[in-house]
């Protein structure tokens, strides 16, 4: 009975003890569950959002009715949901189990617009390769030109500043590089017209988008095989006017300028030339003496050409208003901007004719755009825009109507700043008369103080204001999705030139014969002093553009599908010139399937009146498709940190007309008795065949990465016929030489590369965000057949194009120096190019052997000066008021040709020519780094790899650090915001030069320099 007893009750106790563990299990696991139901702002379900438990790899989905529930989670835990197209929501689990969640539709991603060709797209259904911005970078690089802004910003797109000349800065723009020995500039387009956008106002620009395959391009057809840029420029919105104030003020200065040597330098590295070429030393020790000391400057001047010419810093001031607002029925945007941007040039007023040659540019921007609304079927859209800009240089040369531009007239004046040793002349007499010397033989008269202030000036108005006037008719009544589309551009541009000039007499400092220590001067030269001469000259252009379409865009169920018919016609008239003309037709296609599956179907067809009757027009056409493998459920469930992944690909047929500015080459024409030109009736069109695939990848929510792929075969190339045409006595002969053989579409060149961007962004409270974005790009192409000779077998490479990339340099490889006669004697012969070699010159390789150094021993050296790779780095940082960005940009494979007046000691010395080969030096055992000098010899100053040296660098493009003033202090005017900053352009600069003696995106010396900048501003938003 006891052990029944103790049995029944071990079998109770049993029984509780499970009982209470599956109750105190059940309790454990209830408190561990979190559900709800998330939905959109509008309160509909979401279905497949992601919910994970932060740091661990547990997670679910919503359903169908937007639920979900995640066993295992701890109080404190944080649960992450996520869902393409919405901003991700974070939630911490606390007491209460049952979490909801409303997410916010996220407008950076899928629904984002993104501008293409005759208008936009969501981001989901873009097929195209396409590179935006928008304009927050523009405003924070200090330069006068927008174009300077967008070095290093966009993959694929080359950004070269050539010179800084104030409101005549040249730059030049490459899509992708080279593909053509012709017109290689991209179409601009400003609001989807043909126009100049450099000299636009940073406020006053929205986006910037870079289209770069076919599918993006085709609609443009016998134009677009350049790429195409499109600007498109800010408007309105709904609601209370906003006003923006900007104030800056800038101080520039060049980025490098060539080091000349100082008088005594110059005289001794003179004496040095004379003696190694047996001569007498021309100035003595009393001469050296002085010009050492600097004591006797009237007769032994001591000068810094360079630096006393320019200026150390010259300023800029830019300020721009903006308002913008509306309401549902009209939204307006309009803006005023004011620039001054003084040149670099040391100048000063002449007072005899009270007249001021500073080069300075004052130029007002304005803009108007509006979007009004009729009624609900009806819209239209006014954008009226322009500026204004007075520009006053120097004449430099006067009475040459051909030195009566930027780029000429300052190249003149910076040869005579190189030109002109230190110990030439002194710029006045005491009579104020401007001095030279013989010396300078028939450069006399290029005397940098005569030229700069003595020579008159000219003042060049520019205005322009271009107008285009728009409407959309809703066509609703005919079917849903359907409108009609108008939209008209009118442009008119008008350059007036004063041109003030006069010559000046010039004088010569000389030792007076009675007293060796009074100077007199005498009349040099055939110029005297004249009155100021007025000359006008008058230059205008408009422009006119007409676009017509159809559009249409309608949803039906899982299927998305839009569609553009447009005719366009484009004039563009200059001075009395023939007009420009263009006409033709684009189609667009796209459908969507599913928000996954993504096709489209555009074509161009257009010609111009470059080409005769029948060759006129052609069609384009390009086909490209995408997958948006994000939103496959397989997709989501293997890789649940994949938030965007889309993969597209493309192909077409664009075209290019750009013939380097010429016209109507199927024309013959006739000067007098004999053709001056022989046409070709069948000319046609470039032909570019392009392909393309792209990757777009977002990671772990915060990371991002694209990556492109391209291939472009360019056929069809106009180029000269000279390889198939015979010369001599049964060919043309003299007509070979008068260049008048008529041009064929017989070219084919070949690119191809590839683009890669990256990037972070990280919010990590609402007062931190971190933003860094880097890209790289690389192209290379390859001539297929240019109609090339093929040279005689004594060569060492007997094609100079055929299989090599455009620009590719030759030159002779080198060996070091020759450093003494037996060295000589030892060396191939090499006295038949250049010149007699002497010990200090460059030795040249026999690449063929013959034992004999020739022109056929000219081998390919270094790389095209287009560079192969650009890149660009951006990293911005904002911590509460604080904000902090910078750009790094730079280009690789590229060579330059150190060579001319800031290099060569054909007229001066530099720095660098101090550790030119001597025999002291050498006997020494010093650094020796440049050829013996030699100012009349080309024995060392062949095309050569010495020369050609490796144009790599890598700038920081510009930085900025600013504070945005506390809400209270701000409201003590009434404004929203007031922002305080400071900024910089070119502020540092890395290259492998032997020498910084300019800077590395110009390829002259005498370009007017690129300059940096240091700016600070101020703006104020109310």
């Amino acid at each position: 009975m006891n052990k029944t007893f103790m049995e029944t009750n071990m079998y109770k106790f049993l029984l509780m003890t499970v009982f209470c563990t599956m109750v105190f299990s059940n309790s454990l696991f209830a408190q561990s569950v979190v559900s709800g139901v998330v939905t959109d702002d509008a309160g509909a379900a979401l279905a497949g959002v992601s919910v994970q438990i932060r740091g661990t790899i547990e997670g679910t989905k919503t359903d169908e009715s937007g639920r979900y529930s995640i066993a295992g989670v701890d109080e404190g835990a944080v649960i992450v949901f996520s869902l393409l197209g919405y901003v991700p929501y974070e939630a911490t689990v606390g007491a209460e189990r049952q979490i909801d969640v409303m997410m916010i539709a996220e407008a950076t991603e899928l629904e984002e617009a993104v501008v293409v060709a005759y208008g936009t797209q969501k981001k989901e259904s873009v097929v195209a390769a396409i590179a935006t911005m928008d304009a927050t970078g523009l405003r924070q690089t200090p330069a006068s030109n927008i174009g300077i802004a967008l070095a290093g910003r966009l993959p694929g797109l080359t950004v070269l500043q050539r010179s800084g000349v104030p409101g005549g800065e040249m730059m030049e723009f490459y899509i992708r590089g080279r593909s053509t020995i012709n017109g290689q500039q991209p179409l601009i387009l400003v609001d989807g017209v043909p126009r100049d956008f450099t000299a636009l106002d940073p406020r006053e620009v929205a986006t910037i988008s870079v289209l770069k395959d076919a599918s993006a391009t085709a609609v443009y057809g016998v134009r677009g095989a350049n790429g195409v840029i499109l600007i498109t420029t800010r408007r309105g919105h709904s609601g209370k006017p906003v006003i923006d104030v900007t104030a800056e003020q800038s101080w520039q200065a060049p980025t490098r300028l060539p080091e000349m040597v100082n008088a005594y330098d110059y005289a001794r590295l003179y004496n040095q030339v004379e003696i190694q070429n047996g001569r007498n030393a021309v100035y003595d020790d009393a001469a050296l003496e002085h010009y050492r000391l600097g004591d006797f400057q009237e007769l032994y001047p001591t000068r810094d050409y360079m630096n006393e010419f320019m200026k150390d810093a010259f300023p800029m001031n830019r300020m721009n208003v903006n308002v913008s607002g509306g309401n549902d029925r009209m939204k307006y945007f309009t803006t005023v901007g004011y620039l001054l941007q003084q040149g670099i040039f040391e100048t000063e007023k002449f007072d005899e004719y009270d007249y001021d040659p500073t080069s300075k540019a004052n130029r007002v921007n304005f803009r108007s755009n509006f979007d009004i609304e009729i009624n609900p079927s009806l819209s239209m859209l006014l954008n009226v825009s322009g500026y204004m800009q007075k520009k006053n240089d120097p004449v430099v040369v006067p009475n040459n109507s051909g030195y009566l531009n930027d780029v000429a007239a300052y190249s003149v004046v910076m040869g005579s700043l190189l030109q002109t040793p230190s110990n030439y002349h002194n710029d006045l007499s005491p009579e104020g008369e401007v001095l030279s010397t013989a010396l300078k033989g028939g450069n006399i008269n290029n005397v940098p103080y005569g030229m700069l202030n003595r020579s008159g000036f000219r003042n060049t108005m520019t205005n322009q204001v271009t107008a285009t006037l728009g409407a959309e008719q809703q066509l609703e009544f005919i079917t849903p999705g359907l409108s009609a589309k108008a939209l008209v551009s009118y442009d008119a541009t008008s350059i007036n030139q004063q041109v003030r000039q006069r010559t000046f007499q010039l004088y010569e400092a000389k030792q007076d014969p009675e007293n060796p220590d009074a100077v007199v001067y005498e009349p040099t030269g055939t110029n005297t002093n004249s009155s100021l001469a007025d000359m006008q000259i008058q230059s205008q252009w408009n422009l006119m553009n007409i676009d017509a379409s159809l559009n249409y865009a309608r949803t039906f169920g899982v299927h998305d599908v839009t569609g553009l018919l447009l005719f366009n016609r484009y004039q563009r008239v200059v001075n009395i010139q023939l007009p420009y003309n263009y006409v033709g037709f684009v189609g667009r296609a796209t459908y969507g399937y599913k928000h996954k599956y993504f096709a489209e179907l555009n074509f161009g067809y257009n010609g111009s009146e470059q080409f005769a009757p029948g060759n006129k027009m052609g069609f384009f056409p390009s086909f490209s498709a995408g997958w948006l493998a994000s939103e496959e459920d397989f997709v989501r469930d293997a890789l649940p940190w994949l938030s965007y992944a889309k993969l597209r690909a493309s192909y077409g047929q664009v075209g290019n007309d750009n013939m380097n500015g010429a016209r109507f080459a199927f024309l013959t024409l006739w000067n007098g008795s004999y053709e001056s030109q022989i046409g070709n009736s069948e000319l046609a069109w470039e032909k570019a065949n392009k392909s393309n695939i792209g990757l777009e990848l977002r990671l772990f929510e915060n990371f991002t990465f694209e990556a492109d792929v391209f291939y472009e075969k360019r056929d069809n190339i106009l180029i000269s016929a000279t390889g198939l045409v015979p010369t001599g006595m049964f060919g043309t002969g003299g007509v070979f030489n008068s260049g008048i053989i008529p041009r064929i579409n017989a070219g084919e060149i070949e690119n191809k590369g590839f683009e890669l961007v990256g990037g972070y962004q990280k919010s990590f409270n609402a007062d931190t965000r971190l933003d860094i974005r880097v890209n790289g790009a690389f192209n290379r192409n390859k001539v297929l057949f240019l109609s090339e000779v093929l040279l005689p077998e004594e060569y060492a490479y007997r094609l100079r194009n055929t299989g090599y990339r455009l620009g590719q340099q030759w030159g002779y490889r080198t060996a070091g120096f020759f450093n003494s006669e037996e060295d000589i004697f030892n060396w191939y012969d090499q006295s038949g190019v250049g010149a007699v070699p002497k010990a200090g010159d460059l030795k040249y390789v026999d690449m063929n052997g013959d034992g004999v150094i020739t022109e056929q021993d000219q081998a390919p050296i270094g790389d095209p000066e287009m560079p192969e790779w650009t890149f660009g780095a951006a990293v911005s940082f904002q911590f509460k008021g604080f904000d902090f960005s910078m750009m790094w940009q730079g280009v690789a494979n590229r060579s330059y040709f150190l060579a001319g007046q800031a290099i060569w000691e054909t007229y001066n010395f530099n720095e660098w020519h101090k550790e030119a080969w001597s025999q002291e030096r050498y006997d020494a055992g010093l650094p020796i780094t440049y050829p013996r000098l030699a100012p009349g010899s080309n024995a060392s100053k062949l095309p050569s790899d010495f020369w050609y040296r490796d144009g790599t660098y890598i700038r920081l493009k510009n930085a900025e650090v600013g504070y945005t003033l506390p809400e209270q202090v701000s409201d003590k005017i009434g404004a929203a915001s007031i922002r305080i900053y400071t900024n910089g352009l070119n502020l540092l600069t890395f290259d492998r030069y032997p020498v910084k003696y300019q800077d590395p995106e110009q390829n002259n010396e005498l370009l007017y320099p690129v300059f940096k900048a240091y700016n600070i501003g101020l703006n104020v938003t109310f």
